[in-house]
């Protein structure tokens, strides 16, 4: 008989267990979106591109995506190995709604949004553009959401921190679940 005692017991509570465990779970995104981060052309000391790679890391998180930097430097010849590694990169991995281009890197973003089909175009819902001049929101066109920021007055390599720094101290402005 005292087994069947404990029965009435055991079984509520793993019931109610398993319950707030698939709440507590249901609250996660399924996946997480990512931002892609295109760096800017190499240099002696910086051979993957130029960029501040945490502020382009941390304004990605703040504005609620995880930010992942593509680990190639912005190319100006005929390979351009960024933008073929980005296009190859979005269409594989279907959690990638956003891009980030510094320096080269922007004008890598143009050349691939004109090589994405509409329903890819349609998965990218920010794009954000950080030192490239001549670079225009109407080289987005269709995208929900398009940032370009100039040059700040403490130099070019200043950009992606100077961006940081117009969030103020906003935390995960415009996350989605």
């Amino acid at each position: 008989m005292p087994f069947y005692k404990s029965l009435f017991v055991l079984v509520p509570c793993a019931i109610l267990l398993v319950v707030g465990l698939g709440c507590a779970q249901s609250n996660q995104p399924a996946h997480e979106e990512v931002m892609l981060i295109l760096r800017g052309l190499s240099s002696s000391e910086n051979p993957q591109g130029q960029l501040d790679d945490q502020s382009a890391l941390e304004y990605a998180h703040r504005v609620g995506f995880r930010g992942e930097v593509l680990d190639v430097a912005a190319d100006t010849t005929g390979e351009n190995a960024q933008v073929r590694q980005a296009l190859e990169r979005i269409r594989r991995e279907k959690n990638i709604a956003a891009l980030y281009g510094f320096s080269g890197g922007g004008y890598n973003a143009r050349l691939i949004w004109a090589e994405l089909s509409g329903p890819e175009r349609n998965r990218i819902r920010k794009v954000v553009i950080v030192g490239s001049p001549g670079i225009e929101e109407s080289h987005f066109a269709g995208s929900t959401e398009v940032i370009i920021k100039s040059d700040p007055p403490e130099g070019h390599l200043s950009g992606p921190k100077s961006l940081l720094g117009d969030l103020g101290s906003a935390i995960s402005e415009g996350r989605r679940n």
